[in-house]
Protein backbone atom coordinates (compact mmCIF):
# COMPACT_ATOMS: atom_id res chain seq x y z
CA UNK A 1 0.00 0.00 0.00
CA UNK A 2 0.95 3.53 -0.83
CA UNK A 3 1.75 5.59 1.72
CA UNK A 4 0.33 9.16 1.46
CA UNK A 5 2.58 12.40 0.87
CA UNK A 6 2.39 15.85 1.38
CA UNK A 7 4.50 18.41 -0.79
CA UNK A 8 5.56 21.22 0.39
CA UNK A 9 6.75 24.62 -1.38
CA UNK A 10 10.19 26.31 -0.69
CA UNK A 11 10.82 29.76 -1.83
CA UNK A 12 14.47 30.72 -1.42
CA UNK A 13 16.04 34.52 -2.86
CA UNK A 14 19.10 34.10 -4.44
CA UNK A 15 21.49 37.26 -4.07
CA UNK A 16 21.21 37.74 -8.18
CA UNK A 17 19.91 35.95 -11.09
CA UNK A 18 23.34 34.62 -11.62
CA UNK A 19 23.23 32.84 -7.73
CA UNK A 20 19.99 31.62 -9.11
CA UNK A 21 20.95 29.77 -12.17
CA UNK A 22 23.73 28.20 -10.23
CA UNK A 23 21.30 26.85 -7.55
CA UNK A 24 18.83 25.93 -10.18
CA UNK A 25 22.02 23.74 -12.27
CA UNK A 26 22.62 22.40 -8.97
CA UNK A 27 18.97 20.66 -8.59
CA UNK A 28 18.02 19.50 -11.42
CA UNK A 29 16.69 16.69 -11.72
CA UNK A 30 19.37 13.33 -12.52
CA UNK A 31 18.69 10.01 -14.60
CA UNK A 32 18.15 8.43 -10.98
CA UNK A 33 15.27 11.04 -10.26
CA UNK A 34 17.94 12.35 -7.67
CA UNK A 35 19.44 15.24 -7.35
CA UNK A 36 23.12 16.35 -7.60
CA UNK A 37 23.27 17.79 -3.80
CA UNK A 38 24.20 15.55 -1.32
CA UNK A 39 25.21 17.75 1.90
CA UNK A 40 25.54 21.27 3.26
CA UNK A 41 29.70 21.92 3.85
CA UNK A 42 29.29 25.30 5.79
CA UNK A 43 26.74 28.00 6.09
CA UNK A 44 28.77 32.00 6.68
CA UNK A 45 25.95 34.30 6.82
CA UNK A 46 24.26 34.61 3.58
CA UNK A 47 26.43 31.92 1.89
CA UNK A 48 25.48 28.73 1.80
CA UNK A 49 28.50 25.54 0.36
CA UNK A 50 26.76 22.71 -1.08
CA UNK A 51 28.63 19.39 -1.55
CA UNK A 52 27.74 17.46 -4.49
CA UNK A 53 27.54 13.74 -5.52
CA UNK A 54 30.80 14.49 -7.73
CA UNK A 55 32.70 15.22 -3.81
CA UNK A 56 32.57 19.02 -5.17
CA UNK A 57 31.69 22.35 -3.10
CA UNK A 58 30.28 25.06 -4.58
CA UNK A 59 28.76 28.32 -2.89
CA UNK A 60 25.76 29.99 -3.73
CA UNK A 61 25.08 33.29 -1.79
CA UNK A 62 21.67 33.70 -0.71
CA UNK A 63 19.97 37.30 0.13
CA UNK A 64 19.95 37.04 3.50
CA UNK A 65 20.86 34.36 5.99
CA UNK A 66 16.78 33.85 6.54
CA UNK A 67 17.47 32.13 2.82
CA UNK A 68 20.37 30.46 3.68
CA UNK A 69 19.25 29.25 6.48
CA UNK A 70 16.32 27.78 5.01
CA UNK A 71 18.12 26.66 2.01
CA UNK A 72 20.65 24.63 4.49
CA UNK A 73 17.06 22.88 6.58
CA UNK A 74 15.98 21.59 3.34
CA UNK A 75 18.83 20.16 1.98
CA UNK A 76 19.64 18.42 5.51
CA UNK A 77 16.02 16.86 4.73
CA UNK A 78 16.92 15.42 2.06
CA UNK A 79 19.97 14.07 2.75
CA UNK A 80 17.85 12.50 6.31
CA UNK A 81 15.53 10.95 4.16
CA UNK A 82 12.72 13.46 5.51
CA UNK A 83 11.83 14.91 2.16
CA UNK A 84 12.44 13.88 -1.25
CA UNK A 85 12.86 16.65 -4.08
CA UNK A 86 9.67 16.84 -6.59
CA UNK A 87 10.83 19.29 -8.39
CA UNK A 88 11.74 23.36 -9.37
CA UNK A 89 10.16 26.18 -10.49
CA UNK A 90 11.84 29.55 -11.72
CA UNK A 91 9.84 32.15 -10.24
CA UNK A 92 11.55 35.64 -10.82
CA UNK A 93 14.58 37.14 -11.85
CA UNK A 94 16.53 35.49 -8.41
CA UNK A 95 13.94 33.75 -6.74
CA UNK A 96 13.26 29.87 -7.01
CA UNK A 97 10.58 27.57 -5.56
CA UNK A 98 11.74 24.09 -4.41
CA UNK A 99 8.70 21.44 -4.23
CA UNK A 100 9.53 18.37 -1.72
CA UNK A 101 6.82 15.82 -0.27
CA UNK A 102 7.19 14.14 3.10
CA UNK A 103 6.02 10.59 3.00
CA UNK A 104 3.68 10.29 6.20
CA UNK A 105 4.17 6.92 8.18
Amino acid sequence: MKMPSVQKLHNIICFDKYEKEKLMGLFSIQKDDSVFVIDVENLIENEIIIKLKDKSCHSIMLNDKTNAYSLFLLIKDIKDGKRRFISLENLSSNVIQIITETILF
